[in-house]
């Protein structure tokens, strides 16, 4: 049996633009601590160099010639927020494809890292279904077909076509690109860990041609910033404190941050984003509450133009 999952936004535009407005002043980093690889903001509770920098080892990061690197997951970054998201470059697997070496499958299970369900599955192939999750009670995945008799697809100049550019020369993946010709697309589930994605004939007909699949998104009002030349994608991953909501809700409400009782803090405000059934695995993210700013899981400090909330 096959079960069809499906994604939905969770949360407003209109939320995300007030909870930016918020955060954006303020130290991100602790006192004495580097918040900065190249051009990446690194704020806690990730952090370089001192363990005192960072929460825990999950969230220590690697900084190599202003590339910045999740140490424990061994992903490079592309950008990073409080808000419990980050862009981290895609891993692309691919088959029978010349000239391009396939990228390792991951597993972030049991780290508080998750996929979020603002990426979009892709697969590039003929007469290919690519699936992302594949088990007995459920498959995620998509076809690709091609036209007449063709076989195989120019992988070197489909790729660009994925990546759109808006008004302000940031960088977009385009969600609606392909319709199962030559390349298909699907939206997927909150909190996924795994991504090992494979490939089947359909119909008994011929794969021999290239085939790709890779996750890829940026969060609204986020974007991707750098083109990259060699046609890597940014994959958004969700992140919580720990590798569960409970836990992560209970060391912000235990901590000296939590500035209130245990319904509400005048300064700073935390929200699980989505559901799931997985260990509690929606990801639970705080910010800084209107008439403060900073940083949600250092400090939210009053602002001198605007008067806290009553």
């Amino acid at each position: 049996m096959s079960v069809k999952l499906v994604s939905q936004v969770s949360f407003s535009l209109a939320l995300l633009l007030t909870i930016q407005l918020a955060i954006a002043k303020g130290p991100t980093a602790k006192p004495s601590c580097t918040d900065h690889c190249g051009n990446i903001d690194i704020p806690y509770p990730f952090g370089m160099g001192e363990k005192d920098c960072y929460f825990n080892e999950w969230f220590e990061i690697e900084c190599n010639e202003s590339r910045a690197f999740i140490s424990k997951i061994k992903m490079e970054l592309l950008n990073i927020s409080v808000e419990g998201w980050a862009n981290v470059k895609s891993p692309i697997i691919s088959s029978d494809c010349s000239d391009w070496v396939s990228d390792l499958p991951f597993n972030l299970t049991g780290s508080p890292f998750f996929i979020s369900d603002y990426n979009v599955f892709t697969a590039v192939g003929c007469n290919t279904r690519a699936l992302m999750i594949n088990q007995s009670l459920q498959r995620l995945g998509c076809d690709s077909k091609c036209l007449s008799h063709k076989k195989d697809v120019d992988w070197r100049q489909m790729l660009p076509n994925f990546i759109e550019e808006d008004s302000s020369s940031n960088y977009l993946i385009a969600n609606d690109y392909c319709n199962g010709t030559d390349c298909c697309q699907v939206k997927i589930p909150s909190s996924l860990q795994v991504f090992n994605a494979s490939f089947q004939a359909i119909n008994n007909q011929s794969t021999d041609g290239c085939k790709l699949a890779f996750l890829a998104g940026t969060y609204p009002g986020n974007s991707w910033r750098k083109k990259d030349p060699n046609v890597q994608f940014p994959m958004v991953l969700d992140w919580m404190l720990y590798s569960n909501r409970t836990e992560s809700y209970n060391w912000i409400i235990n901590s000296s941050l939590w500035s209130g009782n245990n319904s509400e803090s005048e300064s700073l405000a935390c929200f699980p984003d989505g559901s799931s059934s997985i260990n509690e695995a929606a990801v639970f993210w705080c910010y800084c509450r209107r008439g403060y700013e900073g940083n949600p899981y250092i400090r939210c400090t009053g602002t001198e133009d605007q008067q806290p909330p009553q």
